[in-house]
């Protein structure tokens, strides 16, 4: 019996992606900064909800549109906690000086569980000590 309630509850269970019927996205260009070469963009999401989201599990994908065309990609994620009713902001960086852009959810990539994968490169040896007695 006991095996059955714990089965129910972890079907009832919320999914692991966040929900964004109660999350909200916007990008628009940083004011504070100005370029010839690139476009820097502050993208926010707000949290309408009463849980507490981790950062890195928000993906979104922001686009520069120039003539009303897809012209550049950028994907990212969050940092630190969304709490409730609270709202996380990154910067993000295009290639050229666009002027308009859009963002939306993005899948999380397989590479993105928050794990940094170890670099293996040459190890410095500690010089070998002899015993002398």
């Amino acid at each position: 019996m006991t095996f059955l309630a714990l089965w129910l509850l972890l079907l009832q269970a919320p999914s692991a992606g966040p929900p964004w019927s109660e999350l909200t996205l916007s990008i628009e260009k940083e004011p504070g900064y100005s370029s010839d070469q690139v476009a820097i963009c502050r993208v926010r999401v707000v949290n309408h909800g009463s849980r507490t989201w981790p950062g890195r599990s928000l993906h979104f994908e922001a686009r520069a549109i120039d003539g009303g065309v897809v012209v550049e990609r950028a994907r990212g994620r969050f940092g630190l906690h969304l709490a409730p009713h609270g709202t996380l902001e990154t910067l993000i960086a295009f290639s050229a000086p666009y002027a308009r852009f859009e963002v939306a959810p993005a899948a999380s990539s397989p590479d993105s569980d928050g794990s940094r994968k170890k670099s293996r490169g040459k190890r410095s040896k500690r010089p070998s000590r002899s015993r002398r007695r």
